[in-house]
């Protein structure tokens, strides 16, 4: 593994941030930032169904007690 990487230079070895890799960050930035955005809202409307889904479930047990309550089981 030494020998693959042994023709660099200490002094050859640097990073030039050039226009093009300013843009690519910029861009990679920018791409992260709408996916974070993206998470926040999935996230919201998954709590919102959520509630919904429990108002949902909750209007039906109250209409079955209620039904139950109208008409009393018999006993034998």
């Amino acid at each position: 593994m030494i020998l693959i990487f042994s023709y660099v230079k200490y002094s050859e070895a640097s990073f030039p941030m050039t226009g093009q890799y300013a843009l690519l960050l910029l861009l990679t930035t920018f791409v992260w930032i709408l996916l974070w955005f993206g998470y926040r809202q999935n996230k919201i409307n998954d709590e919102i169904k959520k509630k919904e889904k429990e108002v949902r479930i909750n209007a039906k047990v109250e209409r079955r007690k209620k039904l139950e309550s109208l008409y009393p089981k018999r006993k034998k």
